[in-house]
């Protein structure tokens, strides 16, 4: 409707209503005021009008039937754009739903459009809906809000009547006081005036020409209002992240403080000890070569700590100088002359010091003193020395406990430990400072991930090895000289070096590139034994010295290490088991109780190769003499190894390997009965007939056979019940 159109049925509403004087008592007039109401207006301005009075902003007027009662132009363009070609006739307050693009399609529509006739013609409630539809000039998702108002005529008469005029009005109208143009009858008049009287009172949406209910509409375009509220939701998101990445970063940046606080906390600790090592007062006697200073200082580097730098200048300012002895303790003049001087004791005869430095060597049991510091932490080194001293002389070492206390570090603390203990490397003249820097290398060459073959497993074999050289009468006999036992240790040491976890048939089966290497041949132990002479090999990791040993001793020590390391494949077991009993001229032994008598043998006459075929066989199922929870730890590590390996054939396609499927009972477990009785067992009971002093590792391997005796037979009625039910 335009301006000028609502200005004039302003006018028209001014000329119908003027005041009158009514007599109505005797001798009482009373001022009134007479509507007149034009009936030459037509319904739709009557209903435009009362429209605009209701709510300038609605452009629709639909009945509570959703019929179409009245709009403007511009609303009706509108819905002739969504529906073109449809009459006006046709246009309804469903006609608006239809418009939209409802996931639900016409029955979820027809939901909205119910709810809204409810809400507003029912309930009186004013009503929204938002509905997405596309627009047919640029085929776009455009959004639209209908606002939706009960027409209230109760509240369309009180808008413009003053509450005088309105009482007097409701007063003429129930005396039918009112006049009409003269081309309307008096029915229609009457008619008229009755719905007009009943809409003053009857609180309901209505229509002012039908006194029916009435809906007014606005439909407008919100678009961009949605559009806004998307990039607020992709903004809100967006803000939610970098939230989240900041207070991700506020973790990391206090576990950093708080790690550079310890940090500062043990350089604190550090520099006190320095300080309190430098100013009070010594009467101890510094033994040290320039060369045992430099290796120190170097074992700290290549721990990872960093030296004072006092310790620094003090090896430049020794190095530096001329007539520096590499091979006798610095100053050892002055030191005399100052000990002498500044000891208020009386000077010991030299007898006295080689006394004690015998019983110190008795306490600590090794000198490696510099090379324990170096790696593990100082509240721990009791525990390590402690379990250290447990190592050299137990059959069932707790590995995992010194694991524990030494972590990242277990191979090669040990390692150095026991070589030393067995006195194999006295006269050897080795390069220590280098054979620490080959033992971490292996140490690191060891993956923790893998759950059997690494370097836990390997410690426990290099102390089972210990023990059977020191404590199980290989050393005693005198059956292997100097280079098989350092041979032997060294077999220990790489025999598992860079495993991954998978045995050698799976990479024969996948065409590994170590099983093409090595022609399907043993490529594992081919590999460890290649792999760590690399490493040996490597200019800071050659630990011999010309004063060493020989060639010949050298080869005689790598032939050993090798020919036991490949023995590990367990494919070469029966065979290497048979060549061991020839060598020795014993019977074979198949079962787990055949026995046979000692023997003497005269080693002079026996291969040297033959001599070590058993000892890394025993230490590397050295678990089965453990004791037992320590033993089935291990065996559930081994198994968790195998059900790996069979994930990945599953993986692959390939046939499981047996023990190895995850989704059968028992997996690896169920056939430790037949390991130790046609493995384990023999290959123990055919060392310790030559080596009487092993007997305590078979008989830790017959009690934890006759554990899975006790729990194989436990568990025998139960799995025939569970296989009789199943059955059933």
């Amino acid at each position: 409707m335009s301006e000028d159109r609502r200005q004039a049925l302003r006018n028209w509403e001014l000329d119908i209503t003027r005041p009158i004087r009514v007599q109505t008592a005797a001798g009482q007039v009373d001022t009134a005021v007479m509507h007149t109401v034009d009936m030459d207006a037509s319904i739709e301005d009557l209903r435009m009008t009362a429209m605009y009075l209701r709510s300038p902003i609605h452009t629709l007027m639909f009945s509570s039937k959703g019929a179409l009662l009245g709009a403007n132009s511009s609303a009706l363009e509108a819905c002739h754009v969504h529906t073109p070609g449809a009459a006006v006739e046709s246009v309804t307050l469903k006609t608006l739903f239809d418009m939209g693009l409802y996931p639900g399609g016409e029955l979820e529509a027809d939901c909205a459009y119910e709810e809204a006739l409810n809400a507003v013609v029912v309930k009186q409630l004013t009503w929204r809906h938002m509905q997405p539809h596309r627009s047919r000039r640029d085929g776009k998702t455009k959004w639209s809000m209908i606002d939706m108002w009960p027409m209230n005529q109760s509240d369309y008469f009180s808008h413009h009547l003053p509450t005088s005029t309105y009482q007097d009005y409701t007063t003429l109208l129930s005396l039918r006081m009112c006049l009409f143009a003269a081309s309307k009858s008096l029915l229609d008049s009457q008619m008229a005036a009755a719905r007009l009287c009943g809409g003053v009172h009857d609180p309901m949406s209505q229509d002012p020409v039908t006194a029916t209910p009435a809906v007014l509409v606005k439909q407008y375009n919100i678009t961009q209002h949605k559009e806004l509220e998307a990039q607020l939701f992709l903004r809100q998101g967006d803000l939610q992240r970098q939230k989240e990445d900041l207070e991700q970063v506020s973790v990391t940046m206090q576990e950093e403080k708080l790690r550079l606080q310890q940090e500062a906390e043990k350089l604190a600790q550090q520099l006190q000890a320095v300080l309190n090592d430098k100013f009070v007062r010594r009467n101890t006697f510094d033994a040290e070569t320039p060369i045992d200073k430099t290796l120190g200082y170097l074992e700290t580097i290549i721990s990872g700590s960093t030296p004072p730098l006092q310790q620094a200048l003090e090896l430049h300012t020794i190095l530096s100088q001329s007539d520096t002895n590499l091979r006798q303790p610095v100053g050892l003049e002055e030191q005399l002359l100052m000990g002498r001087m500044g000891s208020d004791e009386a000077p010991q005869p030299w007898s006295s010091y080689a006394h004690a430095t015998a019983e110190a060597a008795a306490l600590t049991a090794f000198e490696v003193p510099t090379f324990l510091d170096a790696l593990v932490s100082p509240s721990l080194i009791p525990d390590v020395e402690r379990l250290l001293h447990t190592a050299d002389s137990s059959w069932q070492f707790d590995v995992f406990a010194f694991a524990e206390a030494t972590p990242g570090h277990t191979l090669s603390v040990l390692f150095f430990y026991l070589v030393k203990q067995s006195g194999v490397l006295d006269g050897m003249y080795l390069d220590e400072g280098k054979l620490c820097n080959f033992l971490q290398k292996m140490d690191c060459g060891y993956d923790p991930l893998t759950p059997y073959h690494n370097s836990t497993h390997v410690a426990s074999v290099v102390q089972m090895t210990h023990m059977l050289l020191c404590h199980g009468g290989i050393i005693k006999s005198k059956a292997m000289d100097r280079p098989l036992m350092w041979g032997t240790y060294w077999a220990a040491l790489v025999h598992d070096y860079e495993h991954g976890g998978l045995n050698n048939d799976f990479l024969v089966k996948t065409a590994h590139p170590l099983a093409i290497t090595y022609s399907d041949q043993s490529p594992l132990e081919h590999h460890h034994v290649a792999a760590a002479t690399r490493v040996f090999l490597e200019p800071d990791c050659m630990y011999f010295t010309p004063q060493s040993w020989s060639p010949e001793e050298v080869g005689m020590a790598r032939n050993c290490a090798i020919t036991q390391i490949l023995g590990t494949d367990m494919k070469k077991h029966f065979d290497i088991l048979s060549r061991f009993q020839a060598a020795f001229k014993r019977p074979a032994v198949h079962s787990a109780h055949q026995q046979t008598p000692h023997q003497s043998l005269e080693w002079d006459k026996v291969k040297p190769e033959d001599k070590t075929l058993l000892v890394i066989k025993c230490a590397d199922i050295g678990h089965l003499a453990a004791d037992h929870n320590t033993h089935k730890r291990w065996s559930y590590k081994l198994e968790e190894e195998f059900f790996r390996q069979g994930d990945r054939e599953r993986a692959l396609g390939l046939p499981i390997s047996p023990l190895m499927n995850r989704d059968q009972a028992g997996g690896m477990t169920r056939s430790q009965m037949g390991f130790f009785s046609i493995v384990g067992i023999p290959l123990f009971q055919a060392l310790t007939d030559l080596f009487t002093d092993a007997q305590p590792v078979l008989d830790g391997v017959l009690a934890n056979y006759k554990h899975w005796e006790a729990a194989s037979q436990a568990s025998g009625p139960q799995l025939k019940k569970a296989v009789s039910a199943k059955r059933c």
